[in-house]
């Protein structure tokens, strides 16, 4: 009759195979920590750039306003560049999506109206990119820090100061 219960030998294999698992478990490699990043990168991206078109809207149905808004709609400009994804990760969106977007929003006939609807989508992306970064890697985090804190900045701006 055998032995029953753990032999040292059992126990000797079982107590290697669990350092030789230890040892080779990383984690997620490279890149999927790049993909990750790329992701977070292109949903931050995408919600400026959906801001971008209700600027544009805003200031294609109010051209009266686009004195306080064209400084504003740059600096967003300026953010959807910043977000943009290394040029190998994905293609970027073709310029005729946006100009399509901007005409089939609805955008308010009362200026004061259209602004407070800016208002709340800079709230909203300013949101957005607030609640990205607590997950985000290190310099993707301080660009979404820097965008949200911009985005505060145009709420701020936008309701009071002098526009609508």
């Amino acid at each position: 009759m055998g032995r029953t219960g753990t032999t040292r030998r059992h126990a000797l294999i079982a107590g290697g195979a669990g350092l030789l698992t230890a040892c080779s478990s990383e984690g997620p490699g490279p890149a999927a920590v790049k993909r990750a990043e790329d992701t977070r990168r292109l949903r931050a991206a995408r919600d400026s750039r959906a801001l971008l078109v209700e600027y544009d809207a805003v200031l294609g149905r109010h051209p009266d306003l686009a004195g306080a808004l064209t400084p504003l709609r740059t600096a967003v400009a300026a953010h959807v560049k910043a977000l943009a994804p290394a040029p190998a990760a994905s293609p970027s969106p073709s310029p005729s999506v946006s100009a399509t977007a901007a005409g089939a929003l609805a955008i308010a006939d009362d200026p004061a109206d259209a602004v407070k609807a800016l208002v709340a989508a800079e709230r909203r992306t300013a949101d957005a990119h607030a609640a990205a970064l607590l997950d985000a890697p290190p310099e993707l985090a301080r660009l979404l820090a820097s965008l949200a804190a911009a985005g505060a900045t145009h709420v701020y701006l936008l309701t009071k100061g002098s526009v609508s």
